[in-house]
């Protein structure tokens, strides 16, 4: 299949912040897959699954969250979310959405959130529930019962140190507990997959735009992001009948346990949603769509999408 190549920006409304992505555009396309990614990467790591979308007939757009990869002013802001922060992160990602509709009106799209960017589509349900036809909420981090607390340590460190500041500490606090259960294995980032894919080449640790420390601002947001999910009043809820997929690895620690991962799917089935399914993928961790049995997961969420266009 042909398939065009298209890089694509735009500067926030908010505070000017370059958000760049990139566009995959099949002939006779079927539908629109929107993908918005994690803490700590960029959408070079979603290449391989964005191709392959692409490639069964969907248009598969991905851009840089502000902080990450190419979305910066300075390349020394990698980790730092500007002055809008959280509320920049989710109403770029609804421009993005605005965009590629006026030009495919007539496709429907689902977006796609993998972890902090799981945080953020359910933040975008909020208001912008009707600008889309499905969602998928990939390796959902569950609620954190210390978020409120953490909130008030990073509020008072920036006071004294400044928003631009760099805490190990905190970062720890946020990704530490994922690592340690799987600190017999001895590798690095073990967490997030069980056995990598050999097609894929989905690099982490040591990467300069990926795996970073960040700052304080970057952590706030990350917080609020969660916060904004999880406790936040009833959503408008425009689109009662949104399809909503929940997926994860059956072995991803961020879910925590199956009550927190319930938790998860029931605050939206009672905000009013009707149609909340979900799945868990035995054997898998973190990063499912990075997994050796990774096709597996594309069929599962190439399914569910084509379930939706033909609906």
């Amino acid at each position: 299949m042909n398939i065009t190549t298209k890089q694509f920006s735009f500067v926030s409304k908010y505070d000017a912040v370059p958000i760049h992505g990139t566009c995959l555009i099949p002939e006779n396309p079927i539908g629109i897959f929107q993908m918005v990614h994690g803490m700590s990467e960029h959408k070079g790591r979603y290449m391989f699954f964005m191709r392959w979308m692409a490639e069964h007939g969907m248009i598969t757009l991905m851009h840089d969250n502000r902080g990450h990869g190419q979305s910066v002013k300075d390349d020394a802001d990698i980790g730092y979310c500007y002055d809008s922060m959280d509320k920049g992160f989710v109403e770029d990602i609804y421009r993005v959405t605005k965009n590629i509709r006026k030009e495919y009106p007539e496709l429907p799209l689902i977006l796609y959130g993998h972890s902090m960017g799981s945080l953020a589509v359910r933040a975008y349900l909020r208001e912008h529930d009707d600008a889309i036809d499905a969602l998928i909420v990939s390796g959902c981090p569950a609620y954190n019962t210390g978020v409120p607390a953490g909130k008030l340590i990073v509020k008072a460190t920036m006071a004294s140190l400044g928003d631009r500041y760099r805490s190990k500490f905190m970062q720890n606090l946020v990704l530490g507990g994922f690592e340690r259960q799987f600190a017999d294995e001895n590798r690095e980032d073990a967490w997030l997959v069980a056995k990598q894919s050999p097609d894929i080449e989905a690099e982490f640790g040591d990467n300069p735009i990926c795996d970073f420390i960040y700052t304080l601002n970057g952590i706030m947001s990350l917080l609020n992001l969660e916060s904004q999910t999880y406790t936040a009043p009833k959503y408008q809820v425009r689109n009662e009948q949104l399809p909503i997929y929940f997926v994860s690895g059956a072995d991803d620690p961020c879910y925590i346990n199956s009550e927190r991962w319930g938790h998860a799917i029931d605050r939206l089935k009672n905000m009013g949603y009707q149609q909340v399914s979900s799945k868990l993928f035995a054997g898998m961790r973190h990063e499912i769509h990075n997994e050796e049995d990774y096709e597996s997961v594309y069929n599962d969420i190439l399914h569910f999408c084509k379930s939706v266009i033909n609906a």
